[in-house]
């Protein structure tokens, strides 16, 4: 079930997305950040798509994503996002859940800014890897086409058919 912000600020959103590996940080990385709205009734709650906003990594591996700014008496859900290079595994979280315990073994942070790392996949991971992630299908193209410009060339690398196509409208 969700729940109602009497006031909230949501954003802007800093983060540097590393290699795994080698720690250096990863230009022309997705960050695609989504946004949903938390629906009461007396069944319980469910959510619904409200907005989303992407942004691609500086050669410094960094990203801001300003945010929704200021929530007042808001079911807005804070951001959930996913971080996505061809050749890379992607990572998703809500943000708020990247400080707790089980993240920490992953996410290190400089400051309040959190470093993200992605794994370079090999060549068998590319083989095997089933999926890159799916934006949300009701956003928009504009809100979208980094993201699917990347799982696009993400699949051509693996010889598979690209999308192509975002709610009717072809792309390229």
């Amino acid at each position: 079930m969700g729940c109602l912000y009497l006031a909230r600020y949501d954003g802007p959103y800093h983060g540097k997305v590393v290699d795994q590996e080698t720690r250096t940080p990863l230009e022309g990385v997705v960050v695609l950040g989504t946004w949903s709205v938390s629906h009461f009734d007396p069944g319980g709650g469910s959510s619904t798509y409200y907005d989303a906003h992407e942004v691609v990594t500086d050669k410094n591996g960094e990203f801001v994503i300003p945010g929704l700014g200021l929530r007042m008496l808001s079911s807005i859900k804070p951001m959930d996002f996913t971080v996505f290079k061809a050749g890379y595994s992607y990572f998703s979280s809500n943000w708020n859940s990247l400080k707790i315990e089980t993240r920490k073994d992953i996410i290190k942070w400089d400051g309040e800014m959190p470093i993200i790392p992605v794994r370079k996949l090999s060549d068998e991971d590319k083989i095997m890897w089933h999926g890159a992630p799916d934006p949300p299908s009701e956003a928009s193209f504009e809100d979208v086409k980094f993201m699917l410009r990347e799982i696009d060339k993400d699949r051509k690398t693996r010889g598979l058919n690209v999308r192509g196509f975002w709610g009717g409208r072809k792309y390229e």
